[in-house]
Parts: C-alpha cells; sequence; structure tokens
C-alpha cells in the first residue's frame, strides 16, 4: 500500500512539474494571424476534398446523373484550386516578410557594428 502510495505520488509530482512544458501559452495562438489564416484555408481544402469524395460516392450508387456529377465535380475543383492558390499566396507573403525582416536585422547589425569600429581607435578622450 506505501508504495502505491508512493508511486502515485511520484507521478503526480511528474505531471505537475511537466504540465507546463506541454501547454501552449495564449501568447503563441496570438503571435502568428498568418498561420491561422493558413490552417483555416487548409481546413476549407479538406472539406472540398471531402465533398468531392460524396460526389464520387454519390455518382458510383447512381444517385447523382452524369451530368450533374460533373458539374458539381468542376464546381468543387474550381473551388479547391482557389483555395490551393490562396494558400500559396499566404505562403509567399509569409516567406516575403521573414526575408525582408532579416534583411533589416542585418542592416541593422551592420551599421550598429559599423558605428561600434568607428567609435573604438578615437573613443579615449582625456
Amino acid at each position: 500500500m506505501t508504495i502505491l502510495i508512493i508511486t502515485l505520488l511520484a507521478a503526480i509530482v511528474c505531471v505537475v512539474v511537466a504540465y507546463p512544458f506541454f501547454r501552449r501559452s495564449p501568447m503563441a495562438r496570438l503571435d502568428d494571424p498568418a498561420d491561422e489564416l493558413a490552417q483555416s484555408l487548409r481546413r476549407a481544402r479538406d472539406r472540398v476534398y471531402e465533398e468531392i469524395r460524396a460526389l464520387q460516392q454519390e455518382y458510383f450508387l447512381k444517385t447523382l446523373s452524369e451530368e450533374e456529377y460533373r458539374e458539381q465535380l468542376q464546381a468543387a475543383r474550381l473551388s479547391a484550386a482557389d483555395l490551393i492558390r490562396r494558400q500559396r499566396e499566404v505562403q509567399e507573403t509569409v516567406a516575403s516578410i521573414a526575408q525582408r525582416v532579416e534583411d533589416e536585422l542585418r542592416k541593422a547589425e551592420a551599421s550598429g557594428a559599423d558605428a561600434t569600429s568607428a567609435e573604438a581607435p578615437g573613443g579615449q578622450s582625456t
């Protein structure tokens, strides 16, 4: 009985100690609206793919005429293509912004290093 209680207490302590490492902070969710947009586009695309699978199933079960199937399939394909295009645009925009931020950081580091090296030789005053 004592071993069971000690084991249970040790497990509870491990869970309490490990919990902060595994939970997602609220700030992480607020930091990246582009990620939220990409996820919503991905979910919408998945819904369209599911719609296409349902259309195929209905067509094979003969609940849809061939004309209806082709019309609805074409509309779903166009919708999926549009969602893929929008998802690519989001990814390209995020990559472009990341590149600009990196360029600005390099410029700031370079100008900071230049200012530091310019002050170093003649920096002593008496």
